[in-house]
């Protein structure tokens, strides 16, 4: 089935206005090639993530550094990023057993960016994760089920730390 070419002519010229206005409002990518986008991924680079205490600590400075400098550990950061973290753990799901079926976690970090040039805190910010996790009637699984939802809450809270440490950046350039 064909459409009229009046409806063809019509579409692509759609397409080519949208395009052509897209292009002049300023929109720029967030993150990108290096050498197009450099101030945001050089800054980001620039960052040395501290160490974070605990098991879950660890993990998050890991998905950071993967995030920020996936190049490696800057030779000579301008920036240190500090985090700490809190954690609990919410029942859900209450049976007529006082048993719980299911539980919230919930993740909040609280960093701060410090400049290492005069050792001033040029950002502070907190962010939280809450995800959930079923509690079941073997033990190992309910570990095993508690873990992924950690991991996973870690991850998506470094990407929402490079996010907004991209965003203040970006409004800093």
């Amino acid at each position: 089935m064909s459409l009229p070419r009046s409806l063809v002519s019509r579409r692509l010229f759609l397409a080519g206005a949208g395009a052509l206005a897209l292009s002049g409002c300023g929109f720029r990518p967030l993150y990108g090639d290096r050498q197009a986008f450099g101030p945001v991924a050089d800054e980001l680079a620039s960052i040395d993530v501290g160490v974070i205490a605990d098991r879950p600590g660890q993990l998050l400075r890991t998905y950071l550094i993967q995030q920020l400098n996936p190049d490696g550990r800057p030779a000579d950061p301008a920036y240190t990023l500090q985090v700490g973290l809190d954690e609990t753990i919410t029942n859900l799901g209450i049976q007529r057993d006082d048993t719980a079926t299911r539980s919230n976690l919930r993740i909040e970090a609280v960093y701060t960016l410090t400049s290492t040039a005069d050792g001033q805190a040029v950002y502070l910010n907190t962010t939280e994760v809450i995800t959930s996790y079923n509690i079941l009637d073997d033990q190992f699984a309910t570990v095993v089920a508690e873990r992924s939802a950690q991991e996973g809450a870690l991850r998506e809270l470094s990407e929402r730390i490079r996010t907004d440490l991209a965003l203040y950046f970006a409004r800093s350039a």
